[in-house]
Formats: structure tokens, sequence, C-alpha cells
């Protein structure tokens, strides 16, 4: 079962191209040893700045490990004490780390290509309680109705380490424009059908968030 490392951030006003370096060495030393560090930016659906930097290993146990060595790594200890002599740094306030598991295969289906999608819209919503195989089941069903109708899947992680009850949606696209296409399509009949038989017992979530982001790896 992937597991997804994420960092949360607020890039600080005048600092994205002294917090872009910083990141792009940080990666630098990640890479070595396992999967390749990410960062996204945001573009729409939230706070201005806002920025996430990702890695996703196989397990837990690897993720333990790969941990264990970036912070042992005498190259990365040598970058926080340089750059902690830098005025502005971290430039950038962290909002959160989180552990994030992907549960995709409890839905069934096969798993969208996340890890390379150069655009991901992020649906976040908190479980209420008692609701979570039921709201499964109903991610499950639209999967299937989306699935029938060829248009893009979306892959479901949850927050293990950080916010509580916290289920992210997540739908990654090729482009920006492919992203619009998709939202200006209108909804399938089977989809809408699916969720207002879902609020005869519910509902089973409190909606938090649509976010849309982009991947800006390569202008480190």
């Amino acid at each position: 079962m992937p597991v997804l490392r994420s960092l949360e951030v607020r890039i600080l006003l005048g600092q994205r191209q002294q917090w872009g370096a910083f990141i792009r060495d940080v990666k630098k030393v990640v890479d070595k040893y396992g999967s390749p560090l990410r960062a996204l930016q945001l573009q729409f659906g939230g706070p201005p700045g806002t920025a996430i930097v990702t890695a996703t290993a196989d397990d837990w146990e690897q993720l333990a490990t790969r941990t264990e060595k970036v912070n042992a790594d005498p190259e990365m200890q040598a970058l926080i004490a340089r750059h902690s002599q830098v005025s502005g740094f971290p430039f950038s306030d962290g909002v959160e780390v989180r552990v994030l598991e992907d549960i995709t295969a409890e839905v069934g289906g096969n798993r969208a290509p996340i890890e390379t999608a150069p655009v991901i819209q992020v649906m976040s919503q908190r479980v209420l309680p008692g609701k979570r195989a039921k709201q499964l089941e109903v991610i499950r069903q639209i999967r299937e109705a989306r699935a029938g109708a060829g248009l893009q899947l979306s892959n479901v992680m949850q927050i293990v380490l950080g916010s509580a009850n916290i289920l992210l949606i997540a739908r990654p696209y090729a482009s920006l424009q492919a992203w619009a296409k998709d939202r200006a399509t209108p909804e399938l009949k089977s989809v809408t059908d699916i969720l207002q038989r879902s609020l005869t017992d519910g509902p089973y979530v409190e909606p938090i968030a649509t976010r849309l982001y982009t991947d800006i790896t390569s202008q480190l």
C-alpha cells in the first residue's frame, strides 16, 4: 500500500526564489534514497503561496528507513546548518506534515498516475463517525460510473498522521486544459443519483475543500 509523506507550507511573500533553491538542495539529498521529491503549487482553491512537498514510499517500512537515512545524511545536516544562517530561512511557514495511505484498492479498480501527473485536483472531506464504510461504497460506485463513461478516475487517500478522519480524493490531469474540460463536462446522471441516494441516511462526510495543484518540481 503506497504511503505518502506531505509537507504543506505557505511561502513567505517575496521568498519564493529562496524557498525553491532550498527545496532543490533538499531534493538532491532525498532523491538518493528512493522516490523523488516533488513540489506542487496551489493554483486554485486555497490561500495564496500554498505549496506541498511530497515523496512516496511503497510501505511503512520503506518510509521509516528512508526518513532515518535522510535525517542522518551529512549533506542534509550541512544544508540545514548553512541555510539556517541565511536571513528569512526557512522562507515559508509550515502548515502540517502529514502521512497518508493510498487506499484506492479498497474502492476497487486501478490507481491513477498521481505520482507523475502535472496537474492534480484534490477534494478533501471529513468522514463522520461510523460512516467510513458507507462513504467508501459511494466512492466505489462513482468510480465505476466514471470508468464506464471513460472519464478520469481518482485515487483515494486517508490521512493517518495529521488531521484526523480526512479522506482525500485526488484526480490527475495531463494539463490545466484537460482539467478545465473535465470540470466543464456535466456530471453524469448516474453519479448524481448515487450522491442523492447517499443522502437518504447520510450525509457520510463533511466537505472541506477542493483544490487544484500544479507540479513545479522542474522549476526549482
